[in-house]
């Protein structure tokens, strides 16, 4: 509790120290006659007052990491790029702004697309997330574009002296692509650190814009009320055998079955952390050492075990109820059949009242051809 004001203050310190440069620059260039840098100054010192607008008037709460990459753009524009004249001695600093720039709205947008995503607003493919991320961050480019050209025909600043506007576009195009790409493949494997990072505080200070009410423990307490059925499952830990406190894979073969059987049948919840008896015991069992490191376990062995085409028809998520997390792992019912792999062996499960029923043969091949029929 007490950390929490000194981030804060140091957060207010620094913008304020930002912004004390900003007015000097503002004074400088006035005194000195240099129309850019006046222009320049006077919209940064607006955009520095944006994140805190948007906490209060839209209840967004925006991390430092995105409070820091504005002061980056502001300072790599405005005092190396114009008042030190980067621009016009370096051609590539002109594109490396450019791509930065692009890559923070490509970054941006990502974050939009997927808070939609994880809320459940829109569905669809890690491909069609990132296409659409890549999209937003080239469409405000190109209006950028459009703003900085218009700028120069009614104040003769020159914004686009160095270079040409296609240049720039092809810059922020590339900056967004990479952004996207990246955004991709952290929503299929898991695996890129930084954006999960920035992802992850955004969603924790922004649990309603993410689809996650305040209430979202309470709807977890409510599904554990309920009971275990067909389409909701326990398992207190997702690797770790509480009687001999060791890893064990039959641990995480179990969880692994149920998610299989619930993808062969109509879906289903699976809430890792809790106990046969509905005793909430979190994820602290499993000794992974950050919460990515559990996201990113649990995607590999999903990818190892059942397969990462299947991805996009589970959705995981670490919600703290009562102080300890549990994992709640959604799943829909997917359009082709899926096996199990372990051991080199391949099992087929459904789900059989409370329970998952292994099926072979006749069976199996009877409940493939009626429920799988066109994806077979």
């Amino acid at each position: 509790m007490k950390k929490e004001p000194k981030k804060s203050s140091a957060r207010i310190v620094i913008v304020n120290l930002m912004r004390g440069l900003l007015v000097l620059a503002f004074f400088g260039a006035l005194f000195n006659d240099r129309k850019l840098i006046l222009f320049i100054s006077v919209l940064a010192f607006a955009i520095t007052f944006l994140p805190q607008i948007i906490r209060k008037y839209l209840s967004i709460d925006i991390p430092a990491q995105f409070e820091a990459m504005i002061i980056l753009f502001i300072y790599g524009t405005l005092l190396f790029g114009e008042a030190h004249g980067f621009y016009s001695e370096f051609w590539w600093y002109g594109a490396l702004i450019n791509l930065a720039s692009a890559a923070a709205l490509g970054a941006f947008g990502f974050v939009v697309m997927y808070a939609l995503h994880k809320g459940d607003k829109i569905r669809g493919s890690p491909l069609l997330i990132a296409f659409l991320s890549f999209c937003f961050a080239v469409a405000i480019g190109t209006m950028w574009q459009f703003f900085e050209y218009f700028v120069d025909i009614a104040f003769g600043f020159g914004l686009h002296r160095v270079g040409n506007v296609m240049d720039d576009l092809i810059m922020s195009i590339i900056g967004a692509f990479t952004v996207s790409t990246a955004g991709y493949f952290y929503i299929k494997n898991g695996r890129v650190i930084i954006i999960s990072r920035l992802i992850e505080k955004l969603i924790e200070r922004n649990p309603k814009l993410f689809g996650k009410n305040a209430d979202s423990a309470q709807g977890i307490i409510d599904l554990i009320g309920k009971g275990e059925s067909a389409n909701l499952e326990f398992k207190s830990t997702l690797r770790t055998n509480l009687h001999t406190n060791q890893i064990d894979k039959k641990i995480e073969q179990s969880a692994l079955k149920t998610i299989t059987a619930y993808l062969n049948s109509d879906g289903g919840t699976l809430l890792v952390g809790v106990s046969d008896k509905g005793e909430i015991l979190g994820t602290d069992n499993d000794s992974f050492e950050t919460k990515d490191r559990l996201n990113l376990h649990f995607t590999n062995l999903i990818k190892q075990h059942i397969g990462a085409e299947y991805l996009p028809f589970i959705k995981f998520e670490l919600a703290n109820v009562d102080g300890k997390h549990v994992l709640k792992v959604d799943c829909t019912k997917s359009n082709k059949y899926v096996f199990l792999k372990c051991d080199k062996e391949e099992d087929f499960y459904i789900r059989n009242g409370p329970s998952n029923a292994r099926l072979t043969g006749n069976a199996l091949i009877d409940y493939i051809g009626n429920n799988f029929n066109k994806a077979a």
